[in-house]
């Protein structure tokens, strides 16, 4: 098969300039958002870093808010006392998770008493969302390159390419496999680049595999791998001087604008035609477009849009989940305030046993604590499908209650200064917001609302018209309504017995 550098250049050029301005643009804008997304990594991020700078987000004044972080850090007992951990290798963790996640130190920092009163909350949650986010963004970049690919290898067939055929790939059907396939791809290319002349082969060798899957997304990483090899097999060579025939256009990344607009572009699309070229020695009963066989687009030749097999992407619903919930809006509108009046009576008596005193335990100045309301209703409209399985739903309650009174817990905390429970003193608790007993108590809690409380409360409300329905949640609401405009006014309920806030 003839190798032509010279006619691949041009097959790219083409597809890039060719096929008319709005074609070149919406090529632009789709590998400026993937490069926006990391998934290109090219000397143009300059020009991304100062688009961060020109929106605010530029990382300078976060340095003072870093640094009562490392203080706080290599003054614990744990770096003091455990010799193998050692106070550089926690400072160089917190630099290197602070730098990934600055939006982290920005928020939290923004409150100043809140920070010095939870550091430790602030690493966790610091080291936590950067642990998750590398992860997240591994698989969504790994997986992104496959919709680019997808996008790109259309564009050399028709200049009415909709920008939405970058999602063509990711059908729910085989999602999972292909995100597995590209993952195990990026795993073992970053494995052979720690050999340095075995990644430079394995880099060309494994090339097409992104290609491969953008074209069929059955394919799984061992059968991708193995028609890859075959492939490039020969022409790793041929390829490895084609890129460096590129560098002319290449050079064009070092410029501001100019690489994005086209040695990017460029890029993207001579790949495109290294894997046509080279898919030409390949069983077509490998692949399953059979509109790729045809001619490249050609300015001034009227040819129809290629029809594809691959179709747009569409919202599909896994076979055997429950969409249709029996309970009407109304129904979980008269859940929230039920389950709001039975957590303040709860907390009111607790604190009449506990105290002997009768306080309104309620952080609002009427009888509710929408804390319970939410938790409430959330429980019912998520885990109510699981009633078959009790043991399921008992621990499903318990992690999600223990999410929600955290988050509430340092919501009130961060945003008011305000403080009202504290499980310090419990056993198994997690920085006072939530503690074992909590939870097992909401658990059980979850158990009787599922299958006790909400059918009772749907029936007495299903006893009423429709009109006496609205109506009734139409006066809770306002009443609500009206509680949160004097709290915003006045302030949240406080004083001794309830809550308050931190000096």
């Amino acid at each position: 098969m003839n190798w032509n550098r010279k006619e691949l250049r041009k097959g790219a050029w083409n597809t890039v300039f060719k096929r008319g301005t709005m074609a070149w643009l919406a090529l632009v804008a789709v590998c400026f958002i993937f490069a926006f997304l990391g998934v290109d990594e090219f000397a143009q991020s300059t020009f991304v870093n100062g688009i961060d700078k020109a929106i605010g987000l530029d990382t300078s004044h976060v340095a003072s808010n870093v640094e009562i972080l490392k203080d706080y850090a290599v003054n614990t007992p744990i770096v003091k006392d455990v010799p193998f951990i050692h106070s550089d290798f926690v400072i160089g963790l917190i630099d290197v998770a602070s730098k990934s996640q600055t939006w982290i130190i920005k928020l939290l920092g923004a409150n100043a008493a809140y920070l010095e009163r939870n550091t430790g909350e602030v690493i966790i949650a610091l080291l936590l969302s950067a642990f998750i986010m590398m992860i997240v963004h591994f698989f969504i970049q790994s997986a992104a390159i496959v919709g680019k690919n997808r996008y790109a290898m259309e564009c050399r067939y028709s200049d009415k390419v909709s920008i939405n055929r970058m999602f063509a790939p990711f059908h729910f059907k085989h999602l999972l496999r292909l995100i597995w396939t590209m993952f195990v791809y990026k795993v073992v290319l970053f494995l052979w680049n720690l050999t340095i002349v075995g990644g430079i082969y394995k880099f060309y060798q494994y090339r097409m595999i992104p290609y491969l899957v953008a074209e069929n997304q059955t394919l799984s990483w061992k059968e991708a791998k193995a028609l890859s090899k075959e492939m490039t097999n020969g022409y790793k060579w041929k390829m490895f001087v084609t890129d460096l025939s590129c560098i002319p256009v290449m050079l064009l990344k070092l410029v501001p604008i100019a690489g994005l607009l086209v040695a990017v572009p460029f890029d993207v699309e001579i790949d495109v035609e290294m894997y046509f070229h080279l898919r030409k020695r390949i069983d077509s009963e490998a692949f399953v477009e059979r509109a790729f066989d045809g001619a490249p687009y050609c300015k001034g030749i009227e040819t129809a849009v290629p029809v594809y097999l691959l179709q747009d992407a569409a919202v599909e619903v896994p076979k055997g989940i429950k969409i249709k919930s029996e309970y009407r809006l109304t129904d979980f509108i008269f859940f929230f305030f039920s389950f709001c009046f039975v957590g303040w009576v709860w907390e009111v008596m607790l604190h009449i046993v506990r105290d002997h005193e009768l306080v309104n335990r309620g952080t609002m100045y009427g009888p509710w604590l929408p804390i319970y309301g939410v938790g409430g209703v959330v429980i019912i409209f998520l885990l109510d499908r699981f009633k078959a399985d009790k043991l399921k739903l008992f621990l499903m309650s318990m992690g999600i209650c223990g999410v929600l009174e955290y988050i509430a817990s340092w919501i009130l905390d961060f945003f008011f200064n305000s403080h009202y429970w504290n499980y310090k003193k419990f056993f198994l608790n997690l920085n006072g917001r939530i503690c074992l007993v909590g939870l097992l108590a909401f658990g059980i809690g979850s158990l009787f609302g599922v299958y006790i409380a909400a059918p009772k409360l749907s029936r007495f409300m299903h006893k009423k018209s429709r009109k006496t329905q609205i109506l009734i949640c139409a006066v809770l609401s306002t009443v609500f309504i009206i509680d949160l405009i004097c709290c915003a006014l006045f302030g949240f309920n406080a004083g001794s017995g309830v809550g308050g806030t931190y000096n």
